[in-house]
Formats: C-alpha cells, structure tokens, sequence
C-alpha cells in the first residue's frame, strides 16, 4: 500500500496536490507503529520527499517534523534537509533526530544561528570535534549548555579554550567546578593540565582542585547574584562588565588559540603552550624569545607550524611585551614565510639549534 502510495506521489505534478498527499502519507507512515518500515520503504519514501522538498508548503514540512523528526523511519539526508529549515521547523530534527549525520551537526556548529547551537548542545551524541566548533563560535549560553551536558565530549584544546574563559568570567569557571564535580574524565583533563603548571588555570579553580573544595566553590559562584558589580573569588576580581573573550578566527586549532593568548597580552600562557607543542623546557622558550637572536626565534617557531600571520601576531605581542620597535616585523615575517616553503628539518634538531644559538647568545653577552 505505502509503495503505491508513493508511485502516485511521484506521478504528481501540481506543488498543492503533492503537499496534500505528503500529508496523508507522512501520517500514515508514522502511525504505522506495528510495522516498521523497511530500509528500501524508508529509502524510497525519503528520497521521493527529497525530490519535492522545495515544492511542498510550511503545513507538509511541519508536519514531517512532527511526525518524523524524532524517529529512524527516514534517512539521513532527509534529516539532514530538514535540519536547514528555520529554527521553528528544525528544533526537533538538531536536538533528536537520531539519524541526522554529524556533517550537518558541524554545519550548524559552524555557520548556524546560536538558537540552533543551544539545542544541539543537549545532544547525546556530539563528536569531540563538533563541541570544539561550538566552544569557539557559540555564545556563552551555548557553552553552559554544553557543561552541563555530561554526554558532551570535551578536548583538551576545548578545555584549554574554557580555562581561558574562565580567567575572567565568573559562570564559566561555575560551569567547570560543576561539572569537574559531576564528570570524573572531566576533572581528570583538568588535573592533568593543572600538573603542567598551566599559567591560564584560574586561581580559585587550581585552588578548589587541589584543597578538593570545588563543591564549595560552585554553591559560593551559584549564590552570587545576576547583574551585580565586582566579585572576589579567593582574591581574584571578576566583572560582570568584563567582555567575553573570542578564540581567534572560531576554531580551536593550535594557531587560534596561540593568537587568542597573545590577543589577551598572555605571553606566560603563550610560552606555557608552545612548550608543549615542540617539547621544549618553559625556560628554554622563554629565554630564546626574550633573546635578540631573530634567525634562533625563527627556527622555534617554525617547529609550532603557525601560520605566517599568527608569527606576525607573535611579533607584535613580543615587541610590546619587550618594549621594542615594531619596525622589523615586515622582513621578519617575510622571512618566516619564505622558510615555510621549504622542507623541514626535524622538530628535534631544529628546536636543539634553535636552544644552542640562545645559549651561545647569553654565553657571549656574558
């Protein structure tokens, strides 16, 4: 009956018409619940829909979301196509639809208004790499959502990106207390960078971490009252006027998170991180980049594979950090360009040469 049914979709011509009968189809198809359609049955009836969508009226969409958004009798393209429809159609589809692909889900992480953000942070199902996306584009709602969200998979970048939030706005270091208190692999990503002597782990948070009073300071944040001025949490001033930072470019990636550091003035931090992307001691970073050795500082930063503008966003932060003219960051950028284009030494090596050179730098000054 149904297979008839949708020949007959199929021989339609007039839009009303097919609109008419996608109704009394869509009904049928969900009321169906003693027999669950076949996957040819599902294929054929989703892609037939598919091939009128954009013939049918607002009544016929609606009513396959309602009948259909929740369920697995359509297949993920329909999903999908479903999801792209104004926030009104598509809520049901992005916060239940268990077959709608994780490409639409990074879609709207992506490129989707922040109404559609927040329901799909509520999902089950999010990829680490989808809640990367939503940490770095979405408003701050949508990162509390996420939080709160124990099915939720956090990144070590994701978590990174979050701690720097939390530097100076009071719910998202709530938000992580909370959730460190509920998520035990939460708390455990947290430790695991506190171990590394982070510099951007907030103080009340390291404290609550390490003194175990994070219940403590999660009632003590959720007590504070909305809309007030000035808070102080373990000696730390927060403001509710305090704007809320922005990761460079909306992604997590090494480079944005880099420029998001230097944006903030957060050298230390800077340091702390690229560290660990070549391997090399804190203090060794340190000196190379407070050194006036440009070919040493060069070849470490090459090791980070940064982008020839976050290098140019590096040299402007070391020159205010250093107090030094800005005059040479031109040739030093073009520099730093012309070396990207050729292959690589080895990170090692390469870092080694790049220690040598601060060392026989501070050898000879002294």
């Amino acid at each position: 009956m149904l297979i008839e049914q949708l020949e007959q979709l199929a021989r339609i011509k007039e839009p009303e018409a097919r609109s008419k009968l996608i109704r009394t189809l869509v009904g049928e198809y969900a009321r169906s619940e003693d027999h669950d359609p076949t996957e040819n049955e599902r294929e054929l009836f989703s892609r037939i829909v598919l091939s009128v969508f954009d013939q049918l009226d607002r009544s016929a969409r609606y009513e396959l979301v309602v009948r259909l958004a929740k369920t697995n009798r359509i297949i993920p393209d329909l999903a999908d196509r479903l999801a792209q429809e104004d926030f009104a159609l598509s809520e049901p589809v992005i916060e239940c639809s268990p077959v709608i692909s994780q490409d639409a889900l990074m879609a709207i992480a992506t490129n989707g208004g922040d109404d559609k953000r927040a329901v799909m942070a509520h999902r089950d199902d999010l990829s680490e790499e989808v809640t990367d996306k939503l940490i770095a584009r979405s408003a701050r709602p949508v990162v509390h959502a996420l939080l709160e969200n124990l099915d939720a998979p956090f990144s070590v970048r994701g978590v990174l990106a979050l701690l720097i939030f939390a530097n100076t706005e009071v719910e998202v270091l709530g938000g992580l207390a909370r959730r460190a208190l509920r998520d035990s692999e939460f708390l455990e990503t947290q430790m695991q960078i506190l171990e590394t002597n982070c510099p951007i782990f907030p103080a009340p948070l390291k404290r609550a971490i390490e003194e175990e009073t994070l219940e403590k300071l999660a009632a003590q944040i959720n007590n504070i009252k909305r809309g007030e001025g000035d808070i102080e949490i373990d000696g730390v001033i927060y403001s509710r006027h305090e704007a809320s930072v922005q990761i460079a470019n909306g992604e997590l990636s090494f480079d944005a998170i880099l420029r998001t550091l230097f944006e903030e003035q957060r050298l230390d931090a800077a340091i702390w991180l690229i560290s660990r992307k070549i391997n090399l001691a804190d203090d060794v970073v340190s000196d190379t980049l407070k050194s006036d050795a440009d070919g040493a500082i060069m070849r470490l930063m090459l090791q980070t594979g940064i982008h020839e503008k976050t290098y140019r966003d590096f040299l402007k932060a070391r020159c205010e950090w250093l107090d030094r003219s800005t005059r040479s960051i031109p040739e030093l950028v073009m520099r730093y360009k012309k070396e990207l284009k050729k292959p690589r030494a080895s990170a090692a090596a390469a870092a080694a040469a790049a220690a040598a050179a601060t060392l026989g730098a501070t050898v000879t000054a002294h």
